[in-house]
């Protein structure tokens, strides 16, 4: 059975690379078996398609597996207060015609009944000790986060730390991500380790190519695995999409292992797919009014071939004519939100899919000839 599982919430059976962020999970969940507070809350941030759900469906597993609770909180409840409270009371086990409570009177017994609390530190607190089992509360997409929802949320999260069993909240969203904690409570610079998710090295993404093929039953040969490797860039998703591609053509033949020709022709057979995955992209930037930004991005990302640093992107973005606010620090927060800029490491610079810039090149860029084609009459 093809091992490989591109797409969204489905975790690959090899996590490739990511022995260090594991470990720091791990951490966390000894520090709450143990029955301690874990010393921060985690968040995974970095462009889409690079395991940030992938690590988050693990952490469950291993969590669960150790008897843990662990719960998710959807995103509805991160852009509106209304849907935090109602999640927040469904948490705690409260629902809106609960009996509060019973008032005696001399003649007998009358049921008080009202709404349950609307306050975030008390509903909180309800859903952490709702049980005995220490909790693992998994947010995705907290990119979404909005202020006036984050406050209360991330204030009553700070104050249950200091007088309830003990929990643990991990994160994960797009490389907006630290932005929006930060908006929502101060403190959460302090409560969170954020740790980037980026694209794999080379090494990494062959062993996450090779060791599910050979559990499979279908060996992939070093050569193939080095060539479906380079061709993804080490982004993640494209491991799982070429991987995928590569085994249904050497199984259809009957082969006994994928070699590199079968691998030269997954990469074409997922082709259409990867070009759609871009199209979509630059739709979403079109959608954004970010578009016009792409083009010399990618320019410049192709010229240097590496990481640029924050002054080139700032002189870069401000020269950018956008409609709506055209400064360029709300440039680059829609265009890390849309995952296509990526802070690598301080101060460092690359496109959020790296195989990306020559596709936005080839597309935005229109031959002369054609141009002159298109204008005459």
């Amino acid at each position: 059975m093809n091992p490989f599982r591109p797409g969204r919430g489905v975790a690959p059976p090899v996590i490739g690379g990511r022995k260090a962020e594991l470990g720091v999970l791990k951490e966390r969940l000894d520090q709450l078996e143990s029955g301690r507070m874990p010393s921060q809350d985690v968040l995974l941030y970095g462009p889409r398609g690079n395991g940030k759900t992938t690590l988050l469906i693990e952490t469950r597993r291993r969590a669960e597996k150790r008897g843990l609770r662990v719960e998710g909180f959807p995103v509805d409840a991160l852009v509106s207060r209304s849907a935090l409270i109602l999640e927040l009371q469904e948490r705690a086990g409260l629902v809106r015609d609960r009996v509060s409570g019973v008032q005696v009177g001399p003649l007998g017994g009358a049921v008080d009944r009202a709404p349950p609390t609307e306050n975030a530190h008390e509903l909180l607190a309800g859903w952490i000790q709702r049980t005995d089992e220490p909790l693992v509360i998994v947010v995705d997409e907290v990119q979404a986060l909005v202020p006036e929802v984050g406050r209360p949320l991330f204030d009553a999260i700070q104050a249950a730390k200091a007088r309830s069993h003990p929990f643990l909240v991990i994160c994960a969203g797009t490389p907006d991500a630290p932005r929006r904690l930060r908006r929502a409570a101060t403190h959460n610079e302090r409560g969170f380790e954020r740790i980037r998710i980026g694209r794999l090295e080379r090494r990494e993404a062959t062993v996450a190519l090779s060791k599910p093929a050979e559990q499979a039953g279908l060996p992939m040969e070093p050569a193939a695995a080095l060539l479906l490797a380079e061709e993804s860039h080490g982004y993640p998703y494209f491991l799982q999409l070429l991987g995928s591609a590569a085994w249904r053509v050497a199984e259809a033949e009957g082969a006994e292992a994928i070699r590199v020709d079968a691998a030269r022709r997954g990469v074409a057979a997922a082709r259409p797919e990867i070009e759609d995955f871009y199209a979509e992209r630059l739709r979403e930037a079109e959608e954004r009014g970010t578009r016009p930004a792409l083009l010399p991005l990618a320019s410049l990302f192709r010229e240097r071939s590496g990481g640029v640093g924050d002054a080139e992107i700032e002189a870069l973005l401000d020269r950018v004519d956008i409609p709506g606010d055209g400064h360029w620090i709300a440039l680059r927060t829609s265009l890390l939100d849309l995952g296509v800029l990526w802070e690598v490491s301080p101060g460092v610079w690359e496109m959020g899919i790296p195989s990306f810039a020559e596709h936005v090149i080839r597309r935005e860029t229109v031959p002369p000839l054609e141009a002159s084609a298109a204008s005459a009459p």
